[in-house]
C-alpha cells in the first residue's frame, strides 16, 4: 500500500512465515506464494475497512489511498535487529520507542533475582497464549528441565487459575509463578541468563535492548519470522510448539547457556542499538515536527504505490518480450521448415 519495496527472493513475508533472508529455491518459491497471499488478504481487508468507514461517511476515501499519500511511515522494528531490506524515504524506524532505562525491581522480585546459584531464566509466553495453553507434554517437559537445572532459579509468567501448571510444578524448588512482571527492568538485570519467550516484536526489541539471550516458541503472526531472525543474529534458537518435549527443550537451554557465543552476539546487538546516531525517541519527535511544519510530504510519495499488480512488476513488458520472442522463434524455425522443403525438392527433381 505504502509502495514499499519487498524482494520475496530475500524479505520474507511478516505474516506466518518462518523464513529467513537466505532461502533454498523451494523456501524462496513459498515466500512468492506467502507474497501473493498477503497483497490479495491485505487488499481484501483494506476495501473491508473502507466499505466500513463508509457507511458513516460515502465520501471516505480507500484506506489504500490514505497508505500511499502518508507523509511517513513509521515501523516499529529496530533496523540494527531486523532484516535487512530495501525501504523507501518515508520510512522511519521507532523501534524500543517507549523503553527507557531500567528501574530498581522492587522487595519481591529483588528477591526472586537473587535466587538460584548461577542465574535466572524467565519463561514469559504472553497473553494471547500463555503457559497455561500448552500442551500437557511440553508441562511435563518444562517441569523436567527445571527439576534437572537446579544451578538456575525459574520465573515462570503464569495465571492464578492454572491449577495444572501449578500440580505438575509441585514440589520443584528452583522455580516461582508470577501473573505478572515488570518485564523490561527485569530484563537489564545482571544475573538474568535467559528468556524464554513467545517472540513478540516489543518483548524481543526490549531483550536486545538489555542484551539478554532468548529461546523463541512462536506462536502466531510475525513470531515465526522474529525467531529466524534471533537465529540469524545468533543470539538464541526457536523451538517450534509443536517440538515442545523435554529432549528439545533441555538441548537448547543447555546450548544456550553453555554456549558464550549467544551472549557475546546479543552485546553486539545491543551495543549497535544503543549507539546509532539517533534514538527512536530523536527521530520520532524530529520527523513528525519536521511534517507539521512542512505540510504532506508528497516529494516522499512513491509511485510504486499508485501500480497495479502487473504494472509493478512489469508483467506487461514480460508478456510483450515473451510473445515477441516466440513470434521471433516461430517465423525462424517456420523459414527453417520451408527452405528445407525447398532444398529437399531441388535435390529430388536433380536426381
Amino acid at each position: 500500500m505504502s509502495g514499499i519495496p519487498a524482494p520475496p527472493s530475500y524479505v520474507p513475508t511478516i505474516e506466518e512465515n518462518d523464513k529467513s533472508d537466505t532461502m533454498t529455491f523451494w523456501e524462496r518459491a513459498h515466500n512468492i506464494y506467502m507474497y501473493i497471499g498477503s497483497v490479495i488478504v491485505h487488499r481484501w481487508g483494506t476495501d473491508m475497512s473502507t466499505q466500513v468507514f463508509r457507511e458513516i461517511d460515502p465520501s471516505f476515501p480507500n484506506l489504500r489511498e490514505i497508505a500511499a499519500n502518508a507523509s511517513l511511515c513509521f515501523v516499529n522494528a529496530d533496523e540494527m535487529f531486523d532484516f535487512p531490506r530495501p525501504i523507501i524515504h518515508k520510512n522511519i524506524y521507532i523501534g524500543g520507542l517507549g523503553i527507557g532505562e531500567a528501574k530498581p525491581l522492587d522487595e519481591k522480585f529483588t528477591a526472586l533475582m537473587n535466587k538460584g546459584k548461577k542465574g535466572v531464566i524467565i519463561v514469559s509466553l504472553g497473553t494471547i497464549a500463555p503457559f497455561r495453553a500448552l500442551t500437557t507434554e511440553a508441562k511435563i517437559g518444562f517441569v523436567n528441565v527445571v527439576r534437572s537445572t537446579p544451578d538456575y532459579h525459574f520465573i515462570l509468567k503464569t495465571t492464578e487459575d492454572d491449577t495444572t501448571t501449578a500440580s505438575l510444578f509441585k514440589g520443584v524448588n528452583n522455580c516461582d509463578f508470577v501473573e505478572w512482571l515488570p518485564q523490561s527492568d527485569i530484563l537489564a538485570h545482571p544475573r538474568l541468563k535467559l528468556f524464554i519467550m513467545h517472540g513478540g516484536v516489543n518483548g524481543l526489541t526490549e531483550a536486545m535492548l538489555r542484551a539478554v539471550p532468548v529461546i523463541v516458541v512462536p506462536i502466531f503472526g510475525d513470531q515465526f519470522r522474529n525467531g529466524r531472525n534471533v537465529e540469524k543474529r545468533g543470539v538464541g534458537k526457536v523451538i517450534l510448539k509443536q517440538h515442545l518435549a523435554e529432549k528439545t527443550i533441555r538441548a537448547t537451554v543447555q546450548e544456550i547457556l553453555n554456549d558464550d557465543s549467544y551472549e557475546k552476539n546479543a552485546i553486539r546487538i545491543s551495543k549497535l542499538m544503543r549507539e546509532k546516531p539517533f534514538s527512536a525517541e530523536q527521530r520520532l519527535i524530529q520527523w513528525t515536527t519536521f511534517a507539521v511544519n512542512n505540510g504532506v510530504l508528497d516529494v516522499l510519495h512513491v509511485q510504486g504505490s499508485r501500480m497495479n499488480f502487473i504494472v509493478y512488476f512489469n508483467l506487461d513488458v514480460m508478456a510483450v518480450v515473451v510473445i515477441a520472442l516466440c513470434l521471433v522463434s516461430f517465423v525462424i524455425l517456420r523459414s527453417c521448415h520451408v527452405l528445407r522443403k525447398m532444398f529437399s525438392v531441388r535435390k529430388m527433381k536433380q536426381q
